[in-house]
């Protein structure tokens, strides 16, 4: 694999997981009365404690789309 196929495969990745990234937020944040009724209807009684971890579990979400495929990105971008 090239560098350049592997600069292009990170800004992929990148793009990618920060739709899936942007999709959560938006889901707990415009749609929380439609993403409530789903998560009520899929989890019964544990609804207050899934919508209490979502945006937790979404900054989790974010270093680790940061760490493991924006740094590595911006590495291969600036050094070679």
């Amino acid at each position: 694999m090239t560098h350049d196929q592997l600069i292009s495969l990170f800004a992929w990745m990148s793009a990618i997981n920060l739709v899936f990234f942007a999709i959560g937020l938006i889901k707990v944040t415009i749609l929380k009365r439609i993403t409530q009724r789903i998560t009520e209807l899929l989890f019964g009684s544990r609804l207050e404690s899934l919508m209490a971890a979502a945006p937790h579990t979404l900054m989790q979400y974010y270093i680790l789309i940061l760490v493991f495929n924006v740094v590595p990105y911006l590495v291969l971008r600036f050094i070679i």
